[in-house]
């Protein structure tokens, strides 16, 4: 079994570096032309199963991705971006000259360290794990499977597959609209593709 993981496509508040977490944003029009990519890219792909955060960026992408009319896409909750409280809708430069303590000590212990009202990205991780391994139980006879989420719940469970510490998830980048790769094999999971965005070059 593989597991397609996606980033949603790009969002007017991706475009202006705005922290984003639960808040509910549609994709701009970039966003717009990276899903009918993603949608060449899937195309060809008999796909078995589509999850997806219900957060409208992502139900725009996991639609794009559907090539098939028939086909209902899963909604969970499970999928969604880190809660970011009450850094939503700030920019990053604000946040870096205003919140700077509180981004320090989130980027060393992202596990716990709690941002006013959010989520801890430990918590995230977890929800994103048991998704995955609730999935693994219960469709792994099934050959291609599609997840569309966001980047720090991405990163989150990249991090967890490849063995990292959370901090680690600073090492490497989860792009809009990319697709990342786990394989179950042998009754585990490995990554066996990150942030591909070769599907965006035209």
């Amino acid at each position: 079994m593989e597991i397609k993981l996606v980033r949603h496509c790009e969002t007017e508040w991706n475009r202006l570096e705005k922290c984003q977490g639960v808040s509910d944003i549609c994709l701009n029009a970039n966003g717009i032309n990276q899903s009918n990519l993603l949608k060449e890219c899937f195309s060809n792909l008999n796909i078995d199963l589509i999850f997806s955060s219900d957060l409208q960026r992502a139900m725009q992408t996991s639609e794009a991705i559907n090539n098939s009319p028939t086909r209902k896409i899963e909604k969970s909750k499970k999928l969604r971006e880190m809660n970011q409280g009450d850094f939503e809708g700030l920019t990053f430069s604000f946040l870096r000259e205003n919140h700077g303590d509180d981004l320090k000590s989130w980027r060393e212990n992202p596990k716990d360290f709690r941002i006013p009202n959010g989520e801890t990205l430990g918590e995230v991780q977890s929800r994103m794990i048991n998704f995955i391994e609730d999935v693994v139980n219960n469709f792994h006879k099934l050959k291609n499977i599609v997840i569309v989420s966001h980047n720090l719940a991405i990163s989150s469970l990249i991090c967890y597959y490849l063995k990292k510490d959370l901090r680690d998830f600073t090492t490497f980048k989860i792009d809009s609209a990319s697709i990342s790769t786990l394989i179950y094999e042998d009754k585990k999971i490995k990554v066996l593709e990150l942030n591909n965005t070769e599907h965006l070059i035209k």
